[in-house]
């Protein structure tokens, strides 16, 4: 019991003389708003970000399609000649022997491939009739 006692009685002692120090240092700085500034540590910190803009661009192109609406009246006169042909064929059969031995190589160029993206995006508009059948 005496022990703990003792052990109690250290603990506010030093919790008293942390507390007097504390009162020390605000009783020696007056207004440490005004003091001037003797040293200063500047640190910087890089950080590498990586903007990324996803962009759509539109071109528009019209596509003007006329349609001529038109009744037309069409008389056919047909003519059919004939004509007589009597064709014969005549087969000649003949052997021809050929010894030969042929190594061929070949090397060609292709065309450049090239590989194209894009997006074409039909507008249909309602349609208008023009003045130059009527």
């Amino acid at each position: 019991m005496l022990k703990s006692v003792k052990v109690v009685l250290c603990g506010a002692v030093v919790l008293a003389a942390a507390a007097s120090v504390a009162m020390s240092a605000q009783a020696q700085c007056v207004d440490c708003k005004r003091a001037p500034i003797t040293k200063t540590n500047t640190v910087y910190k890089y950080k590498t970000v990586q903007s990324v803009k996803q962009v759509t661009r539109f071109k528009d192109v019209n596509q003007t399609k006329y349609q001529r609406h038109m009744t037309r009246f069409v008389t056919v006169t047909r003519v059919q000649p004939i004509m007589r042909v009597n064709v014969v064929t005549r087969v000649h059969h003949r052997t021809v022997i050929l010894r030969q031995t042929q190594r061929v190589a070949q090397s060609t160029t292709l065309p450049t491939r090239t590989i194209t993206t894009g997006k074409t995006i039909h507008i249909n508009h309602r349609p208008t009739f023009g003045s130059c059948c009527r």
